[in-house]
């Protein structure tokens, strides 16, 4: 592997977990488990890197076109947050493994609860040249049977490229991706447990579980697993060998500072993952603020 393609390779990873981990080390359950208002709340947790033929990008470096796109997990439980509840978070990532390493810092995270049943989401990376590749979700809640503690509920994800993905990409590449993620919840008095399903275009797939639980009104911990793989052949010219998989198991905690400004950190390791696939250890943390519920008036 030449070193821009490795390099290429740990950004698109590094900017995916950037995102991911520091909302899924909290749990993601909100203000429905006692955690302080500042705790991040079950917002988009792993939003993807962009992935469109063989090109994976989300800082505007491109790997080449003969390489698979790199898979990636979305992880995410079903709760939702109050309405209008706003959470803001900012956080960096270092990653290393295969005898490099990479940073990302700042991502900016941003979410607003708009009704018992829908929230919405924000997840923007600064890279070199200004914001990188953004992503904007939407959480709605389908099934939230408070008397068993089931919810499930889906988040549909529109990613708009940055100029610089879209310069480097393939001729006529579209700007805009998407990506359907499935969640389903299960509430105990002892924490939660939850699992994750989905499809991001063109072709990567995912399914994860993780639990959580507070410790405390101050500290939460989570602990979660997923795999992931693309349904691309890992050789366009020869479609009958498998495309890339990736596996991760990660886990993190949050502590409330104050009842609206929160701490998080988390730790990611890859399982059985190619170097190419951004095989390493990845340590992340960040700040989160709250805010809320805030009330709309003419």
């Amino acid at each position: 592997m030449t070193s821009s393609r490795f390099a290429s390779t740990v950004a698109s990873v590094l900017v995916t977990l950037a995102i991911a981990l520091p909302a899924s080390a909290q749990g993601k359950s909100g203000r429905n488990h006692g955690k302080p208002p500042a705790a991040p709340p079950p917002t988009t947790t792993t939003l993807p890197a962009a992935t469109t033929a063989g090109i994976a990008t989300t800082t505007g470096i491109a790997m080449p076109i003969a390489t698979p796109a790199a898979p990636f997990a979305w992880m995410d439980d079903a709760s939702l947050m109050a309405p209008g509840t706003v959470w803001l978070g900012v956080s960096m990532v270092q990653w290393h493994g295969g005898g490099a390493s990479e940073a990302v810092v700042p991502v900016f995270d941003g979410s607003i609860g708009l009704t018992p049943r829908v929230q919405l989401g924000v997840s923007v990376p600064r890279v070199a040249g200004g914001l990188g590749t953004a992503f904007f979700s939407a959480k709605i809640g389908i099934v939230n049977d408070e008397a068993r503690g089931l919810k499930l509920a889906v988040s549909p994800t529109l990613e708009i490229l940055n100029q610089a993905a879209m310069l480097s990409g393939p001729a006529g590449r579209t700007r805009t991706q998407w990506g359907l993620p499935v969640s389903v919840q299960i509430d105990r008095e002892v924490g939660r447990i939850y699992g994750s399903s989905g499809y991001f275009s063109p072709g990567i797939w995912y399914a994860g579980a993780g639990i959580g639980r507070s410790v405390s009104d101050r500290l939460g911990v989570s602990l979660s697993f997923s795999r992931a793989w693309t349904s691309q052949a890992a050789v366009p010219e020869a479609p009958a060998i498998a495309g890339p998989r990736r596996n991760d198991l990660s886990g993190g905690a949050w502590f409330g500072i104050t009842p609206n400004l929160a701490v998080f950190g988390s730790v990611g390791r890859t399982i059985a993952t190619a170097v190419e696939n951004g095989a390493g250890t990845t340590i992340s943390f960040g700040l989160s603020l709250s805010a809320g519920p805030v009330v709309f008036t003419e």
